[in-house]
C-alpha cells in the first residue's frame, strides 16, 4: 500500500492542479469534513468530487 498519492483535477476556474496527500492526513480530512481542495493560482476552495476520492484510494490501495 502506497503512504503518498497525487490527484490530478481541476479547479472551477478552469487551473490544472497536482495535489499531494499523505493517507493519514487524507483520511483524517475527509473522516472530519475538512478535506477542501485550493487552487494557489486563483484561491479558489472547494470539496472533492467522490470520483476525486475515489481516484486517491485507489493510489493508496496499490
Amino acid at each position: 500500500m502506497s503512504d503518498h498519492a497525487e490527484l490530478d483535477t481541476v479547479c472551477p476556474n478552469n487551473h490544472n492542479l497536482t495535489l499531494n496527500f499523505s493517507h493519514d492526513e487524507f483520511e483524517a480530512a475527509l473522516k472530519s469534513g475538512e478535506l477542501v481542495l485550493h487552487c494557489n493560482t486563483c484561491e479558489a476552495n472547494w470539496p472533492p468530487s467522490r470520483e476525486d476520492i475515489a481516484k486517491v484510494r485507489k493510489q493508496f490501495s496499490r
